[in-house]
């Protein structure tokens, strides 16, 4: 009988071990044009960090750290964000070397080169996960990126724009 318990805890430890995950991300993305007075949307690359844990063998929740251009420097504007997102991620299949994923988050974004330094921040996301080996794998992610109430009143005379960007993001998770 004792040796019976050893075993009911083998999972457990085996589900410990792989519980906390690292991401590093890198992608490029295409906001919509933020301003009503023609200003150009700016072609963007988009950073991001994130750490977060399994729930369970299909679900991951997780904190996402990004950066990203919302407007074209030429306009006068140059803005960006910095986001820090919770986000949630449903594996659709967790057996097998290939993992399609969906996923949605909503956070906060720290503006640069606007009237308000803060804004709501969403996004939603689908995507595959290939599994390199136990401890890392690789992510492709579309995802749109939203950001609500953003204000350009001070440069040029507009406020509470909708930010969305279309963003395309590659991926390594670390498993530990």
């Amino acid at each position: 009988m004792k040796s019976l318990r050893y075993l009911a805890v083998l999972p457990l430890m085996a589900a410990a071990s792989q519980a906390l995950t690292f991401d590093v991300q890198l992608g490029y993305g295409k906001p919509n044009a933020p301003l009503a007075t023609g200003g150009a949307s700016d072609n963007t690359s988009v950073v991001g960090l994130g750490i977060g844990t399994y729930l369970t063998e299909n679900s991951h929740l997780g904190l996402n750290l990004s950066t990203r251009d919302i407007v074209a420097p030429d306009d006068n504007v140059d803005a960006t964000a910095r986001t820090a997102l919770i986000e949630y991620t449903y594996e659709l299949n967790s057996a097998g070397g290939i993992k399609p994923f969906v996923g949605a988050g909503i956070g906060y974004g720290w503006l640069k080169n606007t009237a308000k330094s803060t804004a709501l921040a969403s996004d939603v996301f689908a995507g595959l996960r290939f599994e390199i080996n136990e401890n890392v794998d690789f992510t492709l992610t579309a995802r749109l990126h939203q950001l609500y109430n953003v204000d350009f009143f001070d440069v040029v005379g507009e406020n509470n724009r909708q930010v969305n960007s279309f963003e395309g993001v590659a991926g390594l998770r670390f498993k530990f």
